[in-house]
């Protein structure tokens, strides 16, 4: 009896079915809803070559074995090996459209990467740039301050030498005046008594007689 290749038991759609919550779902933190398909289709296509190499296998090992009791013994394992060869070249097509497609998914797996740390690195960037403007404007406010302390501490440095200039001024104006007083006081020499001074007897008074002293 001659045998068909029989169809896969698990269409191509069921196993997308199957694939997607498992490989693409896992997949999507790092794939677009796009890759994460594609991905998905690839490895289905692939899972599918895979069990139709291994359905081609197993008809042609069956084959064989009911080909050991016809009469054309190898014209019948030919035309089995010619049906088998049919099946494993449509799982090496469908292999070969799932790797491209798992390579496509891949690829666009890896410009996402790239594109995210391009990302991050412009955002580190930007916050880097944003720290150190923060820094420079503290720098700034704090020299600021102390300019500003420095100016109110030579500010008050400079008003206690004006009050001290003052004080030395009016403490040498003082002096001044005192030292002007007591010139002034010396200049006029001492005061006169209101009571004269008994005259001091001449020469000649002191050689006349007495009854001839002049009171």
């Amino acid at each position: 009896m001659e045998h068909r290749p029989k169809t896969l038991a698990i269409p191509l759609s069921l196993l997308l079915g199957l694939f997607i919550p498992l490989a693409a779902q896992a997949e999507a933190s790092r794939l677009g809803p796009e890759g994460a398909a594609t991905l998905a289709r690839g490895q289905a296509l692939q899972q599918q070559a895979a069990e139709l190499r291994q359905q081609a296998d197993r008809i042609l090992a069956e084959e064989e074995h009911a080909c050991a009791s016809r009469l054309l013994v190898n014209d019948c394992r030919n035309q089995a090996k010619a049906r088998h060869l049919e099946q494993v070249n449509e799982a090496r097509r469908l292999d070969a459209e799932g790797r491209e497609l798992e390579y496509q998914a891949r690829v666009e797996e890896r410009d996402l990467k790239q594109q995210q740390r391009d990302a991050d690195a412009a955002s580190q960037t930007e916050e880097l740039a944003r720290r150190q403007k923060l820094r420079d404007a503290e720098q700034q406010e704090r020299e600021a301050l102390r300019q500003r302390r420095l100016a109110e501490k030579e500010a008050k440095a400079a008003e206690g030498e004006r009050k001290a200039a003052e004080r030395r001024a009016r403490q040498e104006k003082k002096q001044a005046d005192h030292a002007r007083r007591v010139a002034e006081k010396e200049a006029r020499g001492p005061r006169s008594s209101k009571t004269p001074a008994p005259a001091t007897p001449g020469p000649d008074a002191t050689s006349l007689p007495e009854g001839q002293r002049q009171p």
